[in-house]
Parts: structure tokens; C-alpha cells; sequence
């Protein structure tokens, strides 16, 4: 993950609130967990305020969707649309903002447009690098149909509106959705050139569908896979140079973000905060074991938080690399 847009996070003073959910649905039920775990962590009377307002007051998005919001001072510093829910929620008061889940479920996506089809019409929607529905449209659908087939003229406002989208957000991923004589009749009706970015998807009528949801995630979270193989094999390459820039363990990792060395940090696991650090509190020090003047905090807000401020990528391996106390590091060159 390019870190770069959170950087304005790492200056500011704590505590800090943290909450992740699935903002899809059900979002009232999320609150009253959310605020009776914040209540328990004694989050202040405002804090609390403050997030209820910006939970409750929200249309719920459209699909599948997760949201980040993070509060200091009881005033909003990130509110971010997830383009995956997180399974349950987070709720957590700390020194420092809680960023892991960020990386977990905020990876680019890659752009696209969906086309969600039947005989009648279709409902688009254009989405953007971040997850979010950024055009949607419907086309058709009010006349009662003559046939099982959609008219020469929907399919003719159909073609030209998912060309413009996919022209307007430079999108490398068309899916047609539906049954499969509206997708091949619309695939037919576009462009030639356009076929190279087109994939077919099975869907049910056009209402709440999560499947479609969960497989257009997987289809436009592609590009992730394979930048994070990329990553994966320059570690294990590094690794077996003995003057290599990879080093994994909490000491040396430490000692390297500390060193403003890192170029991407690297996490095997978002529990590695069961694990924990000890940092001073201006945060430009942090030591795998106790020192006098440092803080003992949890790793997991620790480490995000030293590779965001000293401009470092953060990707989560998961188990495709064996780090040794589930961190590693790509130094700088």
C-alpha cells in the first residue's frame, strides 16, 4: 500500500479513535457494538458524539463496502470508503491511529465498470482505484418488454454509456453481468477493440447481488496479486544476498524504520500487534526490547505508523513469506 496519502495522520496528537465496519448494511446494529466497546476504552461523551453523527447520518453505499473512520482531538481526520467490508468490526482508543486495517482492505483496485444486465436493460456503475462507486446508471427497464430480448435502442444507450465510462475512468476491466444472451448480445453490439478488457459474470437479476459483488472484487483486486508476488520474490531474492537490503524480526525492522531505511515494511499477519514495541514519545525511536524513556506500545500501530511517517510502503504478505516475528523490511537502496 502507498502510504503517502496518510501522512498527514502521523503529526497529529492522541489518543486516537479507530473504527472499522461493513458500512452495507445493518450499520445501526455495528454502532451500538462500536460505541459499547469505545465506552469501555472510556472514549470521551463527544468522541462519541462525533461518530454517531458521521455513522448514522450516512446513506448506506451501494454493494458491498467497508468505511474507515478515525477521530483525534473529537474532530474527523479520516474518513475513508472501503471497497471490501472488514469480517466484524474495530473499535479501538490508542496513542496512535490504528492504520493496519487500512492496509488490509484498501488496496487499489484495479478501475472498472460493471454492466449488470437482463432483458430489460441494465444498471452501470463506474468504480474507482479506491473501491468507490464514482457514476451509476440505468438504462431501460420501464417499458414492459415485448420479448426476452433488450430493444435496439437500450442496447444502443447501453453501449454508449458503459464506452463513455470506461472511457472516462481509463478502465482496463469491463464486466458484463447477467444472463448469458444479454451479455453475449451486448459484447456483440461493442466495440471490437474493446473486447481484451471484457470478462462475463453469471448474476442473478439485477438486485443486491453480493456474489457479483465478492467476484468483482476478486477480479479488480487482481493487479494487488500481482504487484505483492513482485514484493514477495525481491524479499526471498534479497534474502539469500549476503550484502541483500531485506531484513525481517522485530529488531532489525525496528532499527531500520527508526533509521528512516525502510522502503517497504512488511507484515505477515495483522495480529503481529499482540506483539509489542517500545517507542519515545516523539516517536523517532523504536526498540524491539524495554529503555528508559521509551513507551511500550502494541506493534501493530507501532510499525504502520513509523512506516507512514518515514515515507515506506506497507504490504501484507499473509503466508506466502516466513518472517520471523511476522515483520520484514525492503531497505532503502
Amino acid at each position: 500500500m502507498d502510504t503517502g496519502d496518510l501522512r498527514g495522520l502521523v503529526h497529529g496528537s492522541g489518543p486516537f479513535t479507530s473504527v472499522y465496519y461493513d458500512a452495507s448494511s445493518l450499520v445501526d446494529l455495528r454502532w451500538r457494538a462500536m460505541r459499547d466497546q469505545l465506552e469501555a476504552q472510556s472514549a470521551t461523551d463527544q468522541t462519541l458524539a462525533v461518530l454517531a453523527e458521521a455513522v448514522l447520518t450516512t446513506p448506506t453505499p451501494q454493494g458491498l463496502a467497508g468505511r474507515a473512520l478515525i477521530i483525534a482531538d473529537d474532530g474527523i481526520v479520516l474518513d475513508r470508503y472501503l471497497p471490501l467490508p472488514p469480517n466484524g468490526y474495530t473499535a479501538r482508543l490508542s496513542p496512535l491511529p490504528y492504520l493496519l486495517p487500512l492496509v488490509d482492505l484498501a488496496e487499489p483496485m484495479v478501475p472498472h465498470v460493471i454492466v449488470h444486465l437482463d432483458h430489460l436493460g441494465a444498471d452501470l456503475r463506474g468504480v474507482d482505484h479506491s473501491g468507490r462507486s464514482v457514476a451509476v446508471a440505468t438504462v431501460g427497464g420501464r417499458i414492459p418488454p415485448t420479448g426476452e430480448r433488450l430493444r435496439a435502442a437500450e442496447l444502443s444507450d447501453i453501449t454508449e454509456e458503459a464506452i463513455r465510462l470506461v472511457t472516462w475512468l481509463h478502465a482496463p476491466l469491463l464486466i458484463l453481468a447477467g444472463p448469458l444472451r444479454a451479455r453475449r448480445t451486448l459484447r456483440n453490439a461493442l466495440p471490437a477493440g474493446h473486447n481484451h478488457i471484457i470478462v462475463e459474470v453469471e448474476a442473478t437479476p439485477r438486485s443486491g447481488n453480493t456474489n457479483l459483488d465478492n467476484v468483482v472484487h476478486h477480479l479488480a483486486s487482481r493487479r494487488n496479486h500481482d504487484q505483492h508476488r513482485t514484493i514477495v520474490d525481491r524479499f526471498r531474492d534479497e534474502s539469500s544476498r549476503l550484502t541483500g537490503t531485506a531484513v525481517h524480526g522485530l529488531r532489525a525492522v525496528s532499527a531500520a524504520l527508526s533509521a528512516g531505511a525502510v522502503d517497504t515494511l512488511l507484515l505477515s499477519d495483522t495480529v503481529v500487534g499482540e506483539r509489542t514495541l517500545w517507542v519515545d514519545p516523539a516517536g523517532n525511536q523504536i526498540s524491539a526490547t524495554p529503555h528508559t524513556g521509551l513507551i511500550k506500545q502494541r506493534a501493530d500501530e507501532v510499525l504502520p505508523h513509523a512506516a507512514v511517517a518515514t515515507h515506506a510502503d506497507i504490504v501484507l504478505v499473509g503466508d506466502r513469506l516466513n518472517l520471523h516475528e511476522d515483520v520484514g523490511a525492503l531497505l532503502r537502496d
